[in-house]
């Protein structure tokens, strides 16, 4: 129930920081291409070497969007969950992307945990993915695209290299 009021809310910011975002500043945005919903929490370094974990931007299927347009991040790891669903055989599964090192997030509700290396509050340390660096002063412009299985990154217009990479396979 929390979660559907949360994707309420989440898609009014999302709609709010899409037109607030400049079209030429580095943006990490997320899409979802898995068959269910999706929420989205990332980690990031801080000037004294901390890490900063937060969370939840909701997506539903074919939907996508930037995390936060204020942040400019050379450097970051992600975690997406999907929402509880029943497989072919009519189990329930929750799906989820996360696999390189672990910080504290807090399932239930938006979080912002400072020093979230380490278990916070009413937090619990699980998996996240590095995602892609950059030495790039604006911060990365890219897009993670989640599908089953894997995660496709995309360098978006404002920056070089190569793009398309997947990551993969994640669950």
């Amino acid at each position: 129930m929390w979660r559907s009021a949360l994707r309420q809310l989440g898609c009014v910011a999302l709609g709010l920081g899409l037109t607030a975002a400049s079209p030429a500043g580095a943006v990490v945005s997320f899409c979802n291409q898995f068959d269910h919903a999706i929420w989205v929490a990332i980690a990031y370094q801080q000037k004294d070497g901390s890490f900063l974990s937060r969370g939840w931007l909701a997506l539903d299927p074919q939907d996508c969007g930037p995390f936060d347009t204020a942040l400019k991040l050379n450097a970051f790891y992600y975690r997406a969950e999907s929402v509880t669903y029943k497989d072919a055989k009519g189990k329930k599964v929750r799906y989820s992307w996360g696999k390189d090192r672990k910080f504290a997030m807090w399932e239930d509700d938006n979080f912002n945990y400072w020093g979230a290396e380490a278990n916070v509050l009413n937090s619990r340390l699980e998996l996240f993915s590095a995602g892609p660096t950059t030495d790039d002063e604006d911060g990365l412009d890219i897009t993670l695209t989640f599908k089953e299985g894997s995660v496709i990154t995309t360098l978006n217009a404002t920056q070089t290299g190569p793009s398309g990479k997947s990551s993969g396979p994640e669950h």
